[in-house]
């Protein structure tokens, strides 16, 4: 049942702010856009979806090595497409889809991939809150109209109160958890000792962005990765007649707001998320919403063509290097 509800809620969601966002316009306005489109620049952008990846299965292959770990960055790429294509399915599945698939290819550890790859996102993390600040700072009117309609409550003295018993609730019963294990030894049970085991093995992954070959390599490959992301969602822009025009930090306001409610709103692919936030974002620079939900439409069709097609292939290129494996074992 728990299962289910993880995996129905978001697709729940993804249609609701589908629906939501696509209210106002018809399939003939978005068969329009892709009928009028630039498919030279898609091309282009879907050569640089490759590079992408190649780029981020690069990176993550560093943490790897300073693990003494000794996949190719091309099976980490195969390993990161894997988790894109989990990830369409079932929201947050992406990352430990990965692990288990360089598990199988390169008998990495699961536990110390799934530490590499928390690390890696804690990076990304803060490379998020970079373009989160840049775009303020490059579109400061844009953003500042933007925000200026909402309003924030200061939760009153009751909500802190709540909060507060609450936390002291949880420390109570995490000091009551930790006494009952002291009492009854239950250290020594091996169901302790294999959850001990794996929270070692995501501390040592995760303590190995400590340890990189090449730390400058690793942050160069981390902006490349973020810079290219923002190079694609410009050259969709240049796609269409009424997007090309626009500046190059729209680009990056898209990027960093349909990032940030992937974040906030998880869904399938960005089903919903992306179409909601995205078309409201063109509204600044002067779509009607209708308009902005057709070209928001248009992007996220292609982007996630694009991926799908690419993250297909590693059912394809898995099972072929699984079989390699076992004639070299042979």
């Amino acid at each position: 049942m728990k299962q289910l509800l993880k995996t129905a809620l978001p697709f729940v969601l993804a249609i609701s702010l589908l629906t939501y966002a696509l209210k106002d316009i018809s399939f003939a306005d978005i068969g329009r856009q892709f009928q009028q489109a630039h498919y030279g620049w898609i091309a282009l952008v879907a050569l640089l979806t490759v590079l992408i990846y190649l780029v981020r299965g690069k990176r993550w292959q560093q943490p790897l090595l300073a693990l003494g770990y000794f996949p190719t960055a091309f099976r980490a790429t195969v390993a990161t497409l894997a988790g894109v294509i989990a990830s369409m399915i079932v929201p947050g599945s992406g990352e430990l889809t990965r692990c288990a698939t360089l598990q199988r290819t390169d008998n990495v550890p699961f536990s110390q991939g799934v530490g590499s790859v928390v690390a890696e996102r804690i990076i990304d993390l803060m490379m998020l809150g970079l373009v989160l600040l840049l775009t303020f700072l490059l579109e400061i009117n844009r953003v500042s109209s933007y925000v200026s309609g909402l309003s924030f409550r200061v939760p009153d003295k009751t909500a802190w109160f709540l909060a507060g018993g609450l936390l002291a609730l949880l420390v109570l019963a995490g000091a009551g958890i930790w006494r009952m294990l002291l009492i009854y030894n239950i250290k020594q049970h091996p169901i302790a000792l294999k959850i001990a085991n794996s929270v070692k093995g995501l501390w040592k992954g995760f303590n190995a962005i400590r340890q990189l070959p090449s730390l400058y390599l690793f942050v160069l490959l981390t902006v490349l990765s973020q810079f290219f992301s923002w190079l694609s969602t410009y050259w969709l822009l240049m796609a269409l007649d009424s997007t090309h025009s626009l500046p190059p930090t729209a680009a990056l306001t898209i990027l960093a707001v349909s990032s940030l409610g992937g974040l906030a709103v998880p869904t399938q692919g960005g089903i919903g998320t992306y179409h909601f936030l995205v078309s409201r974002v063109l509204v600044l620079y002067g779509f009607t919403p209708a308009e902005g939900a057709v070209v928001a439409t248009f992007l996220h069709a292609v982007g996630f063509g694009i991926n799908l097609v690419l993250s297909s292939l590693s059912f394809l290129i898995v099972p072929f290097i699984l079989a390699k494996n076992r004639q070299k074992g042979a």
